[in-house]
């Protein structure tokens, strides 16, 4: 089995050697028997400045080890916003996009606050003042989590649309969004123990 110098390096975060190595003629696409390239490894430990060395060296973004991951997918899932945000803009240079599949999004808002809407009309009698209905990505308002579910108004209007994004702040969150979230928001522990 031949070595994997260019892997173990990526891992344990050796910016200089994975230099060298670069430098010296290693496979950057090399894999583990886990499938994973050093690209897949920087990106799960958060190591941009290895992360952009290897695209520079011409690492595949679209390499997937035995999980099926993107280096992308592992960064994110790793909440290193700004990993992610390099392997996203990587893969987008090249005509490719993100890898990951769509999720119904919506957000909860008071009754009363969506009433504020000039042409608003509810479908559904007798919500109360404290009700709370869901305003989804396409702009229909339920009284459901669930897309099309229970639907109180469904009257998508470029002013509705401005209401929502001006008045309500609605905008549907990126993945990038929602990792940058999470790091934000994660307990101090958890994140020295990702370091």
């Amino acid at each position: 089995m031949c070595e994997l110098k260019l892997i173990e390096a990526a891992k344990a975060g050796d910016s200089e050697r994975v230099e060298a190595l670069i430098a010296g003629g290693e496979a950057v696409d090399q894999r583990d028997d886990y499938g994973w390239t050093a690209l897949n490894w920087a990106a799960g430990k958060g190591y941009t400045g290895i992360i952009q060395k290897l695209l520079d060296a011409g690492a595949d973004t679209g390499n997937t080890g035995l999980d099926k991951r993107t280096a992308y997918k592992i960064a994110l899932a790793a909440a290193h916003v700004e990993s992610a945000a390099l392997l996203q803009q990587a893969q987008q240079s090249k005509g490719l996009e993100p890898d990951g599949e769509a999720r119904p999004y919506c957000k909860a808002y008071p009754v009363n606050t969506l009433r504020k809407f000039p042409a608003w009309r509810e479908n559904q009698a007798d919500l109360d003042d404290d009700a709370v209905l869901y305003l989804h990505e396409d702009f229909t308002v339920t009284l459901s989590m669930w897309p099309r579910e229970n639907l109180v108004f469904d009257s998508r209007t470029p002013d509705w649309e401005a209401f929502c994004k001006q008045e309500l702040a609605f905008s549907v969150p990126t993945d990038l969004d929602l990792a940058a979230v999470f790091a934000a928001n994660r307990p101090v522990e958890l994140h020295q123990a990702s370091l």
